[in-house]
């Protein structure tokens, strides 16, 4: 997974990206404010200075990088509604420092050609992400070590109300985005397929994507919480096997907000 923080534009983004190299290196247990300090080319003691301890931070990064995500596949979807390969606007969603004005320049978490293949590609590499991420060579899709800091912060959410409501945002974000891929790969599926037909189509994309999202969440936790992957393969063919039976049955009709 690239650094996506490798050129921070302002001091915000340089500490993020600092708490980001930290957290993947000593994980969440052992990151500290001084060992985020020690990533950051400037003085530590800015860190302290923007933010109250460990966590505060944690949250902003983990806000940041889900607000880079959720302009990137807005602008994705718009661009493919349009059809014109439209660049992904700077404004999807509002940051800023200090409290000031929102900052001239952002990120690029997931760039447009993240997104550049089939629903149902996207739908796979999701899936693959959360029980499989070592076998991704994609540079934008999560790798081992994120997925299992991403596990250690969730477990945060059992006990930390900030945590929580976090997680609650991104569920909505990552549910929202399932949803229209569901919607998008049922759209691929001929007509004949499993022989169903339009009248056959029943089912909510929202059941599918709700019904993935879960699916995932579970992977990720037993496959950062256990060294035996030996059931890696069976939950995946049992998650394509759902798939191929719902997908031809899932609704297609409804626009995306």
């Amino acid at each position: 997974m690239n650094d996506p923080f490798a050129e921070p534009s302002d001091t915000r983004q340089a500490i993020l990206g600092a708490a980001f190299r930290a957290l993947c290196e000593h994980g969440y247990a052992d990151v500290t404010i001084q060992r985020i300090g020690d990533e950051f080319d400037k003085s530590p003691s800015l860190v302290y200075h923007h933010y109250d301890g460990k966590d505060d931070l944690l949250i902003d990064l983990m806000g940041y990088l889900l607000d880079e995500f959720e302009a990137s596949i807005a602008d994705g979807a718009a661009a493919e509604r349009s059809g014109n390969g439209a660049e992904r606007s700077e404004n999807g969603a509002e940051r800023s420092e200090e409290g000031g004005a929102a900052e001239s320049e952002v990120l690029e978490v997931a760039p447009e050609e993240a997104f550049d293949r089939s629903a149902r590609e996207q739908l796979d590499g999701y899936l693959t992400a959360a029980v499989d991420p070592a076998s991704l060579d994609d540079p934008y899709a999560p790798d081992e070590r994120f997925v299992t800091v991403m596990t250690e912060l969730r477990s945060q959410a059992a006990s930390d109300e900030a945590y929580r409501d976090h997680f609650d945002r991104s569920d909505r974000v990552f549910g929202e985005y399932l949803e229209r891929l569901v919607r998008e790969a049922a759209a691929e599926v001929p007509r004949d397929a499993a022989g169903a037909t339009d009248d056959d189509r029943s089912v909510a994309a929202s059941e599918v994507a709700a019904t993935l999202q879960t699916f995932a969440t579970g992977g990720m936790f037993r496959w950062a919480t256990t060294s035996d992957e030996a059931w890696v393969a069976d939950s995946r063919a049992g998650i394509d096997r759902y798939l191929e039976s719902m997908l031809p049955l899932v609704e297609t009709t409804g626009s995306d907000e």
